[in-house]
């Protein structure tokens, strides 16, 4: 099986994304186990996608900017 970081990687994350710890509800840190990792890592929507989606969807925002 693909180890946490190569499952991030193949996402599409970059390699400074940090994938060890996280944040509770009460803004504290807390480190996360490979178990939990791969599941974030299967929860996630890859970056580039996301961004691709983003462009797409407003796309048209470029018609609304204000030549200064």
């Amino acid at each position: 099986m693909l180890q946490p970081r190569e499952l991030f990687t193949g996402q599409g994350f970059s390699n400074d994304y940090i994938i060890a710890h996280g944040l509770d509800e009460h803004g504290n840190t807390i480190k996360l186990n490979k178990s939990e990792q791969t599941r974030m890592a299967g929860n996630s929507v890859c970056p580039p996608l996301a961004e691709a989606l983003v462009r797409v969807n407003f796309a048209h925002e470029e018609s609304f900017k204000i030549a200064i």
